[in-house]
């Protein structure tokens, strides 16, 4: 399949019809930076997408592999007053809107690894990685990322140290990918703005459903330890419960990588 630049058309007047500014780029170092540094020089909400990241980065800064107009590269800045302890939910709001667009779009059924990887037939379909800065209070500006594989050749995925898959793959037919990116900045920008930091059970469990691993044994890898537990889900701050022999643990999504147990 030849690499085909997006169709910006619908995706800028969607952009616009939610009173975002638009940005895009044949090719940049990140998508997060970015909207970072609109927002730093016009104090605007904005969203960005590129063909291609050459410094696109995951989490803890792992290099996300970003081939020339095959995937998905897109950042969405908004702001958000939004209290410290509950912002580690925004990466749950953001995936589960992802599942549910891949699942229309594509008919693919998605899941979560807790914090922000998409899933699919096990394999590593797309990533999150947010940003923020302070405004004041309790009011922040947030870089919201996320990359979707939706075309990798053979020989892409198998340059890539994890297993990896894409969209294509998993419908077993040709992907949009202007049509997936309009509906993912649709439903990203709605769910984020729409979500209430005081009412966190449905997300809770409406997580739970999107969950790879929910009731499964699992090795936390945290500082160097490993710990084994079963994945109870996430709490009302987006920590990872983690039932141990000593008891129920809470774990940050800047502590801990997440394996599936044996």
């Amino acid at each position: 399949m030849a690499a085909i630049p997006l169709d910006q058309s619908a995706a800028k007047k969607l952009a616009a019809d939610h009173g975002l500014d638009w940005h895009y780029s044949d090719e940049t170092e990140s998508t997060n930076a970015d909207v970072l540094r609109h927002f730093e020089r016009y104090q605007r909400e904005v969203s960005a997408v590129s063909e291609a990241q050459i410094a696109g980065r995951g989490r803890r800064g792992r290099q996300w592999h970003s081939p020339y107009a095959r995937n998905i590269y897109c950042t969405i800045g908004l702001c958000k007053t939004l209290p410290a302890n509950r912002q580690g939910l925004l990466s749950i709001v953001t995936g589960i809107a992802l599942c549910r667009v891949l699942q229309q779009t594509a008919a693919a059924a998605v899941s979560l690894k807790w914090p922000n990887d998409l899933l699919a037939e096990g394999r590593k379909l797309g990533g999150i990685l947010i940003e923020s800065r302070p405004q004041g209070g309790e009011r922040f500006f947030f870089a919201i990322g996320f990359g979707l594989n939706i075309f990798m050749p053979g020989e892409d995925l198998e340059a890539i140290a994890q297993p990896v898959t894409s969209l294509d793959r998993v419908a077993l037919r040709p992907i949009d990918r202007s049509e997936v990116l309009i509906a993912a900045i649709d439903a990203v920008v709605q769910s984020i703005r729409n979500f209430d930091p005081a009412q966190t059970q449905a997300l809770i469990a409406e997580f739970e459903s999107f969950d790879a691993f929910h009731g499964q044994q699992v090795e936390v890898i945290s500082a160097g330890d490993r710990i084994w537990g079963i994945n109870r889900g996430i709490d009302s701050d987006g920590l990872l419960r983690l039932e141990t022999d000593q008891g129920l643990q809470l774990h940050s999504a800047a502590e801990i990588s997440l394996r599936a147990g044996a």
